[in-house]
């Protein structure tokens, strides 16, 4: 066991070293772990100012309070604590997802090397503890890089007004404590998701990589995503939150919560109930593009699940009027905020989610890409392949999601949608849809790197 784990670091540096764009995986990963420590670390100190406001709330804030009509002891604050727990909630599953993602990228792309390894005579235990050094060191570093960005970016949050008062910074910092905690649950993440990715390769002794076939989605995922609607909907028909009362609002948290899981449990069935009719062609990109959808709707789905939250979140808020009455107007202006805040760290997180995915797609794919090259294929028909593997997931989950919010804000509240609400969603689509088109469009030169390294220098 000491031999393989002082041979990893030599791997990785091998790796590195290395001209077949390997290395490029390496980099997407430190990258995630890094977003994804300054995001978690970030919203961690948003709900830490909140919670230090709804315990000592400041003496403007009880005044505005009384000014409101919400009271004089400041218990009005729960509500915005509700709401940044609300939000930093939702954001879980996109930073935690994009962790694992980062782990899982590594594991993938380390089969072929743990393959030859296995037949030099190391045991399944040490491959996957020579995974594990390699993605501690990666996680390490995003987590170095993303504390100091942490730090450093606390005095632009100066900027932002809540309560009409503009943030201080030292509010948004995190306890030695609680910064501790944060960072201990995302290593535990990364090294369970890195021997979840080692599960799906099995690698024999005799070096061969099996990897497992995702069983198809069954049934019972519909049915409980129906069942998710029809208890969100009785609910709000029957316990409509009111302005000011935090304990409303942490139960909407809750079951908004509740229909954010439902769509990622019913989001991989649905794409692959569209995916089996298309296979019905004459294209042969629309046919791979299919056929891969089919093959593992959970990653699919993986690509366009930061989208479908992001417009899930846009359309609930739709109906957040632009103007309000002098009284709670600087309530409505803080939710805004709070939802601007909140989709920019999801962009942030889309974007890097969708170039990792695709980057990935391009390795795990190269020896059918190239094998496919060698008997005629143009390389034009791989990149119409990807467009069809990701822009139907992508316009499934954008509208859909969109829809779905739409109609549960509405449901939820007695407010009409705004003319301004929809233009948000709008936005929020069409982000989401470029950033799905810069990441397609920087994969092509990268699978022609894969594929010219994959070749023979006399071909």
């Amino acid at each position: 066991m000491k031999q393989a784990l002082r041979l990893a670091p030599s791997l990785t540096a091998a790796r590195l070293r290395s001209r077949t764009g390997d290395a490029w995986l390496d980099v997407l990963a430190v990258l995630s772990f890094t977003l994804s420590t300054v995001m978690a670390l970030t919203l961690s100190g948003g709900i830490w100012m909140f919670s230090q406001w709804s315990a000592h709330p400041t003496a403007h804030q009880i005044a505005l309070g009384s000014d409101t009509g919400w009271g004089t002891d400041g218990s009005f604050l729960d509500l915005y604590l509700s709401l940044a727990l609300t939000a930093g909630a939702l954001l879980v599953f996109p930073i935690f997802t994009l962790g694992a993602s980062a782990a899982r990228l590594g594991a993938r792309g380390r089969s072929q090397r743990l393959s030859s390894l296995r037949l030099l005579g190391v045991t399944g235990g040490q491959t996957i503890a020579m995974s594990l050094v390699e993605t501690v060191v990666q996680w390490t570093i995003g987590a170095v890089i993303g504390t100091i960005a942490y730090y450093l970016s606390l005095p632009l949050w100066g900027n932002i007004t809540f309560l009409e008062e503009q943030i201080h910074p030292s509010e948004m910092m995190l306890p030695v404590g609680l910064l501790v905690l944060v960072l201990a649950l995302l290593f535990v993440i990364a090294l369970l998701s890195t021997v979840m990715g080692l599960q799906r390769v099995r690698i024999s002794p005799l070096g061969v990589a099996r990897r497992e076939a995702s069983p198809a989605m069954k049934h019972w995922r519909p049915l409980a995503f129906a069942a998710v609607l029809v208890i969100y909907v009785v609910w709000a028909q029957t316990n409509p939150a009111q302005v000011g009362d935090a304990a409303q609002y942490m139960v909407m948290a809750g079951m908004i919560l509740l229909v954010v899981g439902a769509i990622s449990v019913v989001g991989p069935w649905i794409l692959q109930l569209f995916a089996y009719p298309a296979t019905r062609t004459s294209s042969v990109p629309r046919l791979l593009g299919m056929r891969r959808i089919l093959d593992d709707p959970r990653a699919a789905w993986r690509t366009v699940n930061a989208i479908a939250l992001l417009c899930f979140i846009a359309g609930f808020v739709a109906i957040i009027p632009m103007e309000a009455g002098e009284s709670d107007a600087f309530l409505f202006q803080d939710i805004f905020t709070g939802v601007m805040i909140t989709l920019g760290f999801g962009f942030a997180v889309a974007a890097l989610s969708t170039l990792m995915n695709q980057s990935s797609t391009v390795f795990d794919r190269a020896p059918e890409t190239a094998a496919l090259t060698q008997v005629g294929f143009p390389h034009r028909v791989f990149a119409w392949t990807r467009m069809y593997q990701v822009m139907m997931p992508l316009v499934l989950a954008a509208l859909g999601a969109s829809a779905l919010g739409l109609g549960l804000g509405v449901v939820s509240s007695t407010m009409q949608v705004s003319m301004s609400g929809v233009t948000r969603v709008v936005i929020t689509v069409l982000i989401g849809v470029g950033l799905s088109g810069i990441a397609l469009a920087v994969c092509q030169p990268l699978e022609r790197h894969v594929l010219a390294n994959r070749g023979r220098a006399n071909d």
